[in-house]
């Protein structure tokens, strides 16, 4: 393609993939993508999910293990069963309790901003993530200034990977399965039968 016309990239946080974009294409205006800004606030939460884990008893340990997803969980998406286990899991450790508040707050920032109020709603939360005792989240914080612009930019524009990463899981589940697919060409044709298979059943269930 002509490097000269294209206009927008949206991508990941690699540093060196915006060096490389930047020399090969000029200056298009790049998109941080949602999926990869916002998951350092749910690694982060982890991080301290698994250092409280490690201090608790045996019991309580494996309870804490397996309440991963319940944490990543939006508390507006949660049943009010869940909701109760949440804030028991929180009450066993004041750091937890912190970072899940500060998971809550980026969650509520990222799915009620646009490009009007996106601004002043990440100056908050910034201001909070510094604020707080936990590492983890004064590295989101760092991210978040570095790729200050490109993550406005996500608001501002109705652009993601979302398609190319599931493109790319596609071929990770299909080589997984296959144990690996040594000839090029027939891996080829797998994977576009698949996506083909995807866009039929889109097209009928429109």
């Amino acid at each position: 393609c002509d490097t000269g016309k294209v206009e927008m990239v949206v991508m990941d946080l690699s540093q060196a993939f915006k060096q490389a974009i930047r020399k090969a294409l000029g200056n298009p205006l790049i998109i941080a993508d949602r999926f990869h800004f916002m998951r350092q606030v749910y690694w982060a939460l982890d991080e301290v999910r698994r250092e409280v884990q490690k201090e608790l008893p045996k019991k309580d340990r494996l309870r804490m293990k397996r309440s991963k997803k319940l944490l990543w969980k939006s508390w507006a998406a949660c049943s009010d069963d869940q909701k109760k286990k949440v804030q028991q899991l929180v009450e066993i450790d004041a750091r937890l309790k912190e970072a899940y508040d500060l998971k809550q707050a980026l969650d509520t920032w990222f799915k009620e901003s646009d490009a009007y109020n996106v601004t002043a709603g990440l100056e908050v939360c910034l201001e909070k993530l510094e604020a707080s005792t936990l590492e983890g989240f004064h590295r989101v914080a760092r991210t978040f200034k570095r790729w200050h612009q490109e993550i406005l930019h996500s608001f501002m524009y109705p652009y993601n990977n979302g398609y190319i990463e599931g493109v790319n899981n596609t071929i990770k589940v299909l080589k997984r399965l296959s144990y690996g697919i040594k000839n090029f060409e027939r891996m080829r044709k797998k994977i576009l039968w698949q996506q083909e298979v995807k866009l039929v059943l889109k097209q009928a269930y429109k």
